[in-house]
Parts: C-alpha cells; structure tokens; sequence
C-alpha cells in the first residue's frame, strides 16, 4: 500500500511530464459539440430506460395479480402480458437508435 508521500511523489512525477503544448488550450466548438451530443445521448437513454421500465413492471405486477384471481385465465393473461411488454419495449429500442444515432452520426 502506497503511503502519502510515494503517492505524492507518484503525481509529481506524472505532473512534472507534461508540457505546456500538451495541455488544452480550452473548448473549440468540435469539444462542446461532442460534449452536447454525449449529454444528449445519455439524457435519451436515461429517459428511454426509466419510461418503459416502470411501466413494464406495472404491466407485471397487474398480470400476477389477474392469475391470482382467475388461475384458469393465467395462459391468456400471460400471452396478453408478453406482447404488451414487446411493443413497450419497442419504444425504449427506437431511443437506443436515436442515441446512436446521435453519437455516430452528429459526432
């Protein structure tokens, strides 16, 4: 295990090799494009995850409690579950392509 001052030595040292060209100059526009785009990208998908997911769990939660009342039904009510679950999951898939859209295409 390091101790403080290896550690500290150990960040001087990877400090003490850069110089100043290396070190950015600030944003260009390309930067807050990609920035924008990585932002944009990650808001879609946190959307698409959080949309589809809770509803997807309600759909569960309302077919357990249809085969709980009526177990004779449990075939229908699962097939019937399924199939909703298949087309809300289709909206969370479009967003994954408009997120990668965004990060291949625009960047």
């Amino acid at each position: 295990m390091m101790d403080l001052s290896a550690m500290t030595a150990f960040v001087h040292n990877l400090l003490a090799q850069t110089t100043p060209a290396d070190v950015p100059q600030g944003l260009t526009g390309e930067d807050i494009k990609i920035i924008g785009a990585c932002f944009c990208a990650a808001l879609v998908m946190g959307v698409a995850a959080l949309g589809p997911g809770i509803s997807e769990g309600f759909a569960a939660a309302k077919a357990v409690e249809g085969v709980a009342r009526n177990p004779e039904a449990a075939g229908s009510i699962t097939r019937t579950m399924i199939i909703g679950q298949a087309v809300t999951e289709s909206v969370a898939i479009y967003c994954l392509l408009i997120a990668l859209v965004i990060l291949f295409i625009i960047i």
